[in-house]
């Protein structure tokens, strides 16, 4: 590790450094640290928490000064990354890729039948994916960055039992529900739908018990039995499923390389093909009700046949960035006559919406970035010894995220945390690729520092 300078006065040692013997974490600016939590929060509460879900849903439009709180954060953030040369350097590596990306969203955005509203929407998606990577470059530590996510945690997931203790009606499923009533008794917490709280409770867990090692063992443990414990109460089958085999799976991930290329490419594969292959297979849906499968996947399966036969129409450059469900064009249309799935929102599925959205190519590009880029990041931290406390959980965040968008449409989401703690996940395993260990010269010990800091790290 590099030395100080010897002109420079000598450090006058803290407290803290006292009493441990060992020097403390550097730490951010009290402006830093709020916004890092301000972000946080802006992405995880969001502006419109506790949703009174008695009215309908498609006549509300949150109030102007959202959007301008969210632009606001964003510029902050983009002033912070232009001050500080490390951060210049490390956002959105890898830039070709991304850069890539967006140009394309902005293209087939231009050539949609609501140009103007598309490129607003694609910007917004441009926004929060910045945000993400620039989010991760704040705190000055990893020490500091396990103390803001844990003090994060405690404010969401306190809001969350707050609603579903003293604002039930707002925070659980009723019978009054203008949407979905069938969910009464379902907890949803501060958001908006029971599936949304169940993957928001998922990666809660995820963060405690990372939170165990890096930060507090009571705290993360109490974390992840509150997160589990909520995620139950949601009755959100998919997550509640997921977050299990995340943990096997990213166990089996870490330890054994070949397996690597197998979960990802294969894994992502082999469930769209049993779930978006009963549209197009009919072998395929004899074979998943054999199992005894809702062949169906509660309705999915009309809208996928939908979107495909959309996809068809359109292969190359698609419909533009939410441009195709929810339009007036779609809703109205005689297909009405066949199909409910005209009012669906979205495809249900990621990886289908990208190509309704961006075409082929887009799609194409998207796997790059979200599959093969994050991938080769934990190899090439993997091969320098990086691996870690936060490698895990950024491989647990992105190996949950990737398998989620087979069932839900969480690729370049404009609000709500998925999109924005999936980008996180990958940057952060771009970043540890690109970092090395701490090690202490005179003890030998190895410090948890390959989370990128502000200043270079080399091998000590």
């Amino acid at each position: 590790m590099e030395g100080a300078d010897e002109t420079e006065p000598a450090q006058v040692p803290t407290d803290s450094e006292i009493a441990t013997g060992k020097p403390a974490a550097p730490r951010s600016s009290l402006g830093v640290r709020m916004l890092f939590i301000g972000v946080f929060l802006l992405y995880w509460v969001t502006l419109t928490p506790f949703t009174d879900l008695s009215v309908d849903l498609s006549t509300f439009k949150p109030p102007g000064w959202t959007q301008g709180i969210m632009v606001l954060l964003t510029l902050m953030l983009v002033i912070y990354a232009a001050v500080n040369e490390q951060a210049r350097k490390l956002v959105l590596q890898p830039r070709i890729v991304f850069v890539t990306l967006f140009f394309w969203l902005l293209f087939t955005a231009i050539l949609s039948v609501d140009p103007a509203g598309a490129l607003k929407r694609s910007i917004i998606a441009i926004m929060v994916t910045l945000s993400a990577g620039i989010f991760l470059l704040l705190p000055a530590s990893e020490e500091e960055f396990a103390r803001l996510l844990g003090k994060s945690v405690l404010i969401v997931l306190g809001l969350c039992y707050f609603g579903v203790v003293f604002v039930p009606y707002l925070s659980i499923h009723q019978l009054n529900d203008f949407l979905e009533p069938e969910h009464a008794g379902l907890w949803r917490g501060l958001y908006v739908q029971k599936n949304e709280a169940g993957g928001v409770m998922a990666m809660f867990c995820f963060f405690g018990l990372y939170l165990t090692k890096s930060w507090s063992r009571v705290i993360g443990l109490a974390i992840f039995a509150a997160s589990a414990f909520f995620l139950l109460k949601t009755g959100a089958k998919t997550s509640t499923a997921l977050m299990p085999v995340i943990l096997v799976l990213a166990f089996i991930f870490e330890r054994f390389r070949w397996s690597r290329v197998l979960i990802v490419f294969g894994g992502v594969g082999l469930i769209n093909f049993s779930t978006v292959g009963v549209v197009a297979l009919p072998a395929v849906r004899e074979f998943v009700t054999s199992l005894g499968i809702d062949a169906t996947f509660t309705a999915r399966a009309d809208i996928w046949n939908l979107a495909l036969a959309a996809i068809g129409n359109n292969p190359v450059f698609g419909y533009g960035f939410d441009s195709f469900w929810g339009t007036s064009t779609l809703v109205n249309s005689d297909l009405g006559a066949f199909t409910w799935a005209v009012k669906a929102v979205d495809a249900h599925n990621a990886y289908v919406d990208a190509m309704v959205n961006m075409g082929l190519p887009g799609l194409a590009i998207l796997i790059l970035a979200v599959l093969y880029v994050p991938l080769n990041s934990f190899n090439i931290q993997s091969d320098r010894n990086n691996s870690n406390d936060i490698s895990r959980l950024f491989l647990r965040i992105w190996l949950y995220g990737i398998f989620l968008a087979c069932l839900e449409s969480v690729f370049l989401a404009r609000s709500g945390p998925f999109w924005f703690t999936l980008s996180a996940a990958m940057f952060g395993l771009a970043y540890q690729a690109r970092c090395s260990i701490v090690r202490d010269t005179e003890s030998g010990t190895v410090h948890d520092r390959a989370f990128a800091p502000r200043r270079p790290i080399a091998m000590g």
